[in-house]
């Protein structure tokens, strides 16, 4: 048996493997797809994150509130003075029908029972916006020390950088936990493939007596680990698929009142740096797996025979 009718042989025998070795396999295919889905989560997480911190450093306006018992003349003068501060590029008023009408239009249905109140409930208060986003914290600390007419001055800065650490955190403990659930799925799909072998321990004694070159005993065990590690990577991905849309459906609401407007970035929008992803890490731990094991059992192999002789 030789050419491409002994390839199609191989191939039809290490899907059997599979088959055969049906306990192996599907813990190898689990450990694969928790490994996986954790990647997933944690690649979605840290892009929402990012997206949420750029929302926020995009925000680069500082809000400064003003006490409700201030005069218009008061107002004038109070934004005169912040005008005239280093670093402000505009200095823009906000009254209390104004805030009103933005957040009842950024909020919608949420907030329809409020129009019967009054708007004056709404602080007035100036829409600073820096020049040098370099010094921001510099014009902050000279807002909060205005004195008199300001209630309280408000930035995303300090909530943009839990976000980065957050993200930042998030990294380092996925990828330590991925690396050690892909060297657990390495074994594992190492241990189903040696289990394969040894089951065909004759048939490969065999083929070496007849002459079969290495890669062609390989080829069938190298199948099996490519079709183990496919089957977890597309699992993962539909089980990803249904934990991140289910999160969207509760976590949408809250993200939208925490960043006005905020989604979830869609499954959709990041398919495609997944798939690719998910199919990569599955194919490395599964072709990688069984060509280890193969190559250690051959070597093995040798070094019996050479002793024997």
């Amino acid at each position: 048996m030789s050419g491409n009718s002994g390839r199609v042989y191989l191939t039809k025998m290490g899907l059997l493997n599979i088959k055969k070795n049906r306990t192996m396999s599907v813990a190898s295919v689990l450990v694969l797809l928790s490994c996986l889905t954790l990647v997933g989560l944690v690649i979605l997480a840290a892009l929402n994150l990012s997206a949420m911190y750029t929302k926020f450093s995009q925000r680069n306006v500082i809000m400064v509130f003003l006490k409700p018992s201030l005069t218009q003349g008061e107002i004038s003068q109070l934004g005169l003075e912040i005008q005239a501060m280093d670093n402000v590029e505009e200095c823009n008023f906000i009254s209390s029908q104004e805030a009103f009408e933005r957040i009842a239009g950024a909020n919608g249905e949420d907030y329809a029972l409020l129009h019967d109140l009054d708007v004056q409930f709404m602080p007035s208060s100036f829409e600073v916006v820096p020049e040098d986003m370099g010094r921001f914290g510099d014009l902050v600390t000279q807002l909060t020390a205005l004195n008199g007419g300001i209630e309280r001055v408000r930035h995303f800065q300090d909530l943009a950088n839990q976000l980065e650490a957050l993200k930042n955190a998030l990294s380092i403990v996925g990828v330590v936990g991925i690396v050690l659930l892909l060297l657990v799925s390495l074994f594992i799909i190492s241990s189903t493939i040696k289990t394969a072998m040894y089951s065909r321990q004759q048939e490969i004694k065999v083929m070496k007596s007849v002459g079969a070159s290495t890669s062609f005993i390989r080829w069938p065990f190298f199948v099996e680990g490519i079709a183990l590690g496919v089957c977890g990577s597309l699992a993962a991905l539909l089980v990803v698929f249904v934990v991140y849309s289910a999160l969207g459906r509760a976590l949408d609401p809250l993200l939208g009142r925490l960043v006005s407007g905020f989604r979830l970035l869609s499954f959709g929008s990041q398919f495609p740096l997944l798939l690719p992803s998910f199919l990569g890490i599955g194919l490395l731990t599964g072709g990688g797996g069984s060509m280890l094991t193969i190559s250690r059992y051959l070597k093995e192999q040798i070094y019996q025979s050479s002793e024997l002789d």
